[in-house]
């Protein structure tokens, strides 16, 4: 062994978990493209209504929230590296296909909900393969040698994840000046990438475990009752739901109506306000990474949510492209702390047999509430409108729903107590 490798074969300076950090960012990249793009061609190029912008995002997130459970038990059960790859190659196929169909002007509503369903599928079965990976990682670094948490791991990961996507969502900006279609080839190039790093993560061969319907199914009923159960993975369900909700759905809604017809805008403006929250995001879970872990992670999660929820009410008073921006930076940071609480807390309290199931529910929160936010922000803006009021002001509902799901977490279940040896 030579002076420059480390004991498990890598050279010093490029671990495993560089691997993963680098597949991590390669796979949101093209994340943060399709963030701006898929938006984009349904409510700028295809100048749909509000309920069809809301009805493309839950093509998109639906399909995840039916099958995120047998993804959790795919990421039990599969060796980490080759099935990551496979699905990342998977997922380059269907934006190739879109990108052919916008050059050829034969993209339609209907073929662009087909891929939305498509791409919220394959991503069911990616999501809790790469995070519960980070626990091996992590664990086969320290037997190398190497001192890491996965308190710290997971933070980096965040932050490596959200400066990933920024990068991706500024680029997805150029869709006005080139087109939706070059990009949409960028987009696949980039989970080509992640793929071949996927190749390289040293994760061994699960042991064989049965694969009849019958006991996928008892396993699947086996983790969502130790999820829902368990007092603090429980109460981070329900923390995931009205995300989802309130958040995620109502977000991926809001902010392209909103730019569309308040400020007049396309593309260009609705990745800059992406780039805002996401890089707000980014500074907050830097910093993060850098200082002693909170004492409270759970009290940090959730006022992090009541201020979100101030933030979003101010989006109904009229204000100038720049007073927007400002909000947006404001509910970033907060979220960016959020994000990495959320994943440090989830992770470091589920119990290894169970941890790709409670990370596909958990995900399920998340993917579930979405849709319902989706439609509720969509529809609530073309009965708004039809009263004469602005896009701004259906802001107000996922203002109060957060507000008060946020409240109830912290007087009802032990997130604001939460200290750190559960974190251990």
């Amino acid at each position: 062994m030579s002076a420059n490798t480390r004991p498990d074969g890598l050279p010093k300076g490029l671990g495993e978990l560089e691997i993963y950090y680098g597949l991590v960012a390669l796979y949101f990249f093209a994340f943060g493209l399709q963030f701006v793009l898929y938006p984009s061609i349904v409510t700028f190029d295809l100048a749909q209504g509000g309920a069809e912008v809301g009805a493309a995002q839950t093509a998109l997130t639906a399909p995840m929230f039916a099958l995120l459970l047998f993804g959790g038990l795919v990421a039990e059960r599969a060796q980490a590296g080759p099935t990551l790859a496979g699905l990342q190659i998977a997922f380059a196929v269907p934006a190739l296909v879109m990108s052919a169909l916008i050059s050829a002007g034969a993209m339609t509503f209907p073929l662009l909900l087909a891929y939305g369903v498509v791409m919220g599928s394959l991503a069911a079965f990616m999501q809790p393969l790469r995070d519960a990976a980070l626990n091996g990682v992590v664990d086969r670094e320290a037997a190398a040698g190497r001192k890491v948490s996965l308190a710290q791991a997971a933070t980096v990961t965040t932050a490596v994840q959200i400066g990933a996507q920024i990068v991706g969502i500024l680029v997805a900006r150029l869709a006005d000046r080139f087109g939706s279609a070059p990009l949409l080839v960028c987009q696949a190039l980039a989970v080509v990438g992640a793929a071949a790093l996927a190749l390289k993560l040293r994760a061994p061969k699960p042991a064989k475990r049965p694969r009849r319907p019958a006991q996928a199914l008892a396993e699947i009923c086996e983790g969502l009752a130790y999820a829902f159960t368990h007092p603090i993975i429980g109460s981070m369900l329900w923390s995931a739901a009205y995300v989802g909700v309130f958040i995620v759905g109502a977000f991926q809604v809001l902010f392209p109506l909103i730019i569309r017809e308040v400020y007049g805008g396309g593309a260009a403006e609705l990745g800059a306000l992406y780039a805002c929250f996401w890089g707000a995001s980014f500074v907050s879970a830097v910093v993060l990474g850098r200082v002693r872990p909170l004492r409270r992670p759970g009290r940090a999660l959730l006022i992090c949510h009541l201020l979100g929820a101030v933030v979003f009410a101010t989006l109904a008073i009229d204000k100038p492209l720049w007073g927007f921006a400002l909000s947006t930076i404001l509910v970033g940071g907060g979220a960016g702390v959020a994000i990495a609480m959320s994943r440090t807390i989830t992770q470091a309290n589920a119990e290894p047999e169970f941890l790709g199931r409670v990370i596909a529910v958990y995900a399920m929160g998340f993917m579930g509430g979405a849709p319902l936010g989706s439609a509720l922000v969509g529809i609530g803006f073309d009965v708004l409108k039809s009263f004469g009021l602005g896009a701004g002001w259906v802001a107000l509902v996922p203002a109060v729903g957060l507000g008060a799901s946020a409240l109830a977490l912290a007087l009802f279940t032990p997130i604001w107590r939460l200290e750190p040896p559960a974190l251990e």
